[in-house]
């Protein structure tokens, strides 16, 4: 049944795709019927809250049509309308494949070994190595990431570790989201808003790094002022405990902490000075970072080339760009026949664990072709137009953010959410400027990432430090009103200056 099913989730994705190349009748009917067979295979298989959410969107899409007296054939065929984004996150997941060929987080944890020396400092690098990853790997580089920074964490006199490494993984997660091609929300607002993607990037790439960069001074700040608090107490108990690492002491090898990780973890002392200091060999460290952060940079000029070369949609383009890109950069490690082993075995797996998102999103689609089939988005635009007159315009710039927060606290996946977003906003309409409106959407879709309990995110750190996505959440707070505040000003700072 597991195979059949999986099977069925990517024939429904091949033949969107030979749809959206080729356009012919019956395969718009063959997609479309797929599409309805999953909804009604996976009602029963769902999480509660996703088969409540879905099945109150598919009862709007019925009731507008019914309503409106559609033609039979626009029920079956306002399905299968969000398989593009789905498609998008079949094979995204394909392109951490070569990172882990690559053994790239081998050679991380040995320069973390030699260099890092205080907690202020590991958690920018976690962030900063997170928000490196995110932009390539979306969300396969927060198990990365985890894997690789834990056995570091432990070095250190940090509180609450899983914490530490809550906040740093998942704020350098969510920062690219606002830009890089390999997450859908951003496909999905430059497709509905017919922005263009390269347009938004002189704004966006700025805002995300200067985002990181308050989010690295806050945790400088907050360790500066435990180090002096714990320091304080040491000298009080006569120098018993331990201090952070001073700038002066050796670096500690990685195999030593995995075998005192233990120990730290209880709260017991360890001196890093007696620990060896190993220098890993060549065929040990793996495969140097830098050629990651290369990779991003080629595969963004690559979707910027052919985003203004190719007459396809943009989602289509990183869709169909990512599996022969990751199976080249496999070549040039020397390692194509694993590439194709491990896709072969990671992508059936992979669309088991699809099943929430399909329920979702193919649920979500139908109900946004519902809306566009019945001239229901003229209804929204008219009342969202009353308050925007009633609040004002810059108010009513800053409340767009809001929307996907809000949304995803209602049990909504941010990209779920912000496809909504996008249907019920006409920029044009509302008297703003379309890469205004995606701007707007789009740091609101970052926060939802942030701070929702029901998305991937926040539930995929969950597993890893086993705390309740809540507990996740509750952490992110902090930053993500700082972050929402200075999404705000950026809006009205673009809008002021036309």
């Amino acid at each position: 049944m597991k195979r059949a099913l999986s099977g069925i989730m990517l024939a429904a994705i091949a033949a969107h795709l030979s749809t959206a190349l080729y356009p012919a009748a019956p395969l718009q009917w063959l997609t479309s019927l797929l599409s309805i067979m999953l909804v009604a295979l996976l009602l029963r298989g769902v999480k509660p809250l996703v088969r409540v959410l879905g099945s109150v969107m598919l009862a709007i899409g019925l009731a507008l049509l019914a309503a409106h007296d559609a033609e039979w054939t626009s029920y079956p065929l306002s399905f299968g309308r969000m398989l593009n984004v789905l498609s998008l996150f079949a094979l995204i997941p394909l392109i951490a494949i070569p990172i882990e060929l690559g053994r790239y987080a081998l050679r991380v944890q040995a320069m973390i070994e030699r260099r890092v020396k205080y907690s202020g400092l590991l958690y920018s690098i976690t962030s900063l190595l997170t928000f490196v990853s995110s932009s390539f790997m979306n969300l396969a580089a927060m198990p990365m990431m985890y894997h690789t920074m834990r056995p570091s964490v432990d070095l250190y006199p940090i509180a609450q570790k899983e914490r530490f490494l809550s906040r740093s993984i998942t704020h350098g997660f969510s920062l690219p989201t606002l830009w890089t091609p390999v997450t859908p929300i951003v496909g999905i607002v430059v497709e509905m808003t017919g922005v263009k993607w390269l347009h938004l990037l002189p704004v966006l790439i700025p805002f995300s790094l200067l985002c990181l960069a308050v989010d690295c001074l806050m945790a400088h700040w907050i360790a500066k002022r435990r180090r002096k608090q714990r320091d304080t107490a040491i000298a009080a108990d006569g120098g018993a405990g331990r201090r952070e690492p001073s700038a002066t002491q050796a670096p500690v090898s990685l195999a030593a902490a995995h075998r005192h990780s233990a120990e730290l973890a209880a709260g017991a002392a360890v001196d890093p000075g007696t620990l060896a200091v190993e220098e890993p060999t060549p065929a040990k460290a793996g495969s140097h970072p830098l050629q990651i952060v290369l990779a991003v940079l080629i595969f963004n000029g690559m979707i910027s080339l052919l985003e203004s070369s190719a007459h396809i949609g943009f989602l289509l383009i990183v869709t169909l760009a990512v599996l022969p890109y990751a199976y080249v950069w496999s070549l040039l490690l020397g390692q194509g026949r694993a590439f194709l082993a491990a896709a072969r075995a990671k992508l059936p797996a992979h669309m088991l664990q699809m099943k929430d998102q399909f329920f979702m999103f193919l649920s979500a689609g139908f109900m946004i072709s519902a809306i566009e089939a019945t001239d229901g988005g003229t209804a929204i635009t008219a009342a969202l137009g009353a308050v925007k007159a009633t609040v004002g315009g810059d108010l009513f710039l800053l409340l767009v953010p809001l929307i996907p927060v809000a949304l995803a606290f209602l049990g909504m996946q941010p990209a779920v959410a912000l496809a909504l977003t996008a249907g019920a906003l006409d920029p044009h309409a509302l008297g703003v400027s379309p890469e205004l409106a995606a701007i707007a959407m789009l740091t609101g879709a970052a926060a939802g990432f942030l701070v929702g309990p029901y998305n991937a995110t926040a539930n995929m750190m969950a597993g890893l430090i086993r705390r309740s996505a809540y507990k996740v959440s509750n952490w992110n707070l902090p930053f993500t009103a700082a972050y929402l505040t200075m999404a705000m000003v950026l809006l009205l700072v673009l809008k002021n200056a036309g």
